[in-house]
């Protein structure tokens, strides 16, 4: 299990650092195609951590579940890796990215009922993630500069520091998780303040 969870967290690290990376290609900070190599990288190694960690389970339902949560972010950073270095269509992430948040629902509704309680707003946050992409990729929303920062800003909160805490301590004690659950509050005034702001923005461009 403890070596299991150290795996998890080499995953979570990486995930974090595309995702930072895919948010500022967003900002016009980075370009798509290098930030596509570190994406497909990153989902190959995903890909790897996820079935190796299923296999491992050896057949423990709760636990094939769990590691079997990693194949969606594998392969959303699969998918946009070959659509920034081929450049593609994004149509395609989008829809999948429709399936990714539903999935996400799902498991942040198991994560509540099981008394998970940063779990399941973690999943909460991807599913909103997930969902924004979709309607950008796959709806071709104009909400780019919304996207940008609640990517950037989960690429922090719910990947990388919880990834490098993890790997360093091997645990996550209280003081941790009250820290985060501020964070996640103020997240989620941040996520609001953005949407209505970028909102009212369109609405008075196009008065």
């Amino acid at each position: 299990m403890k070596e299991s969870f150290y795996v998890g967290n080499v995953s979570l690290l990486f995930g974090g650092v595309a995702l930072f990376l895919n948010s500022l290609t967003l900002f016009g900070k980075v370009d798509l195609r290098s930030a596509g190599v570190f994406s497909l990288i990153t989902g190959l190694l995903q890909t790897f951590i996820a079935t190796y960690l299923v296999i491992g389970a050896a057949g423990d339902p709760a636990l094939t579940f769990g590691y079997a949560s990693i194949y969606l972010f594998a392969f959303t950073y699969v998918y946009v890796g070959i659509t920034f270095l081929f450049n593609l269509d994004g149509s395609g992430v989008g829809w999948f990215s429709l399936f990714v948040a539903i999935a996400a629902l799902f498991y942040a509704f198991v994560s509540f009922t099981t008394n998970d309680i940063i779990g399941g707003v973690t999943w909460l946050f991807w599913a909103l993630l997930w969902s924004l992409f979709f309607l950008g990729m796959g709806m071709n929303r104009p909400i780019d500069a919304i996207t940008a920062r609640v990517a950037l800003v989960l690429s922090w909160l719910t990947l990388i520091v919880p990834a490098l805490i993890g790997l360093r301590f091997g645990y996550f004690s209280t003081a941790y998780q009250w820290l985060w659950s501020g964070a996640a509050i103020l997240t989620v005034v941040y996520f609001l303040y953005t949407m209505m702001k970028f909102s009212m923005l369109r609405t008075i461009r196009s008065s």
